[in-house]
């Protein structure tokens, strides 16, 4: 199973388009991931949303914003302009978690969770999280049981 969990900076606000034959929205923006060491450079990543996560990535995410994205890594072959090949690595999106840095620069999460079942909208924040005490924490995968995704 194809299944990533990234952390990353929104480095381009996201785009909306949309296929042609059935309008399903489509959007597309690059986010930034830091490197393993500290004087490693940052790596960018093309991130992609289709349907409900789309039109989430265009109302919420604006540039320079922390994000958590999960959903599934591919590699596409691209031919630039000048004859040479390329490999560029992209993300599909199923769920984008908000992150903010709250004043005492402790981490404060604010998670979007979009349930296409019940169109549910489940928001967390940070006294939430510390109000968990001894509950379990379920590791199993976050992925929608239903794939928007056309192919």
């Amino acid at each position: 199973m194809n299944h990533c969990l990234i952390q990353a900076k929104v480095k381009t606000e996201p785009q909306m388009r949309y296929t042609k034959e059935n309008q399903t929205p489509i959007a597309e923006m690059v986010v930034e991931i830091k490197g393993l060491r500290g004087d490693d450079p940052l790596s960018e990543l093309k991130i992609l949303g289709w349907g409900t996560i789309a039109q989430e990535m265009v109302d919420n995410l604006k540039e320079s914003q922390g994000v958590v994205i999960e959903g599934r890594l591919r590699m596409n072959n691209l031919t630039r302009k000048d004859g040479t090949k390329e490999k560029q690595a992209e993300l599909t999106a199923s769920r984008i978690h908000h992150i903010t840095l709250s004043e005492n620069n402790s981490t404060k999460q604010d998670v979007v969770t979009i349930n296409k079942d019940s169109k549910e909208v489940i928001n967390n924040s940070n006294d939430d999280l510390n109000n968990l005490g001894n509950e379990s924490w379920n590791s199993s995968p976050l992925v929608p049981e239903v794939d928007e995704i056309p192919f």
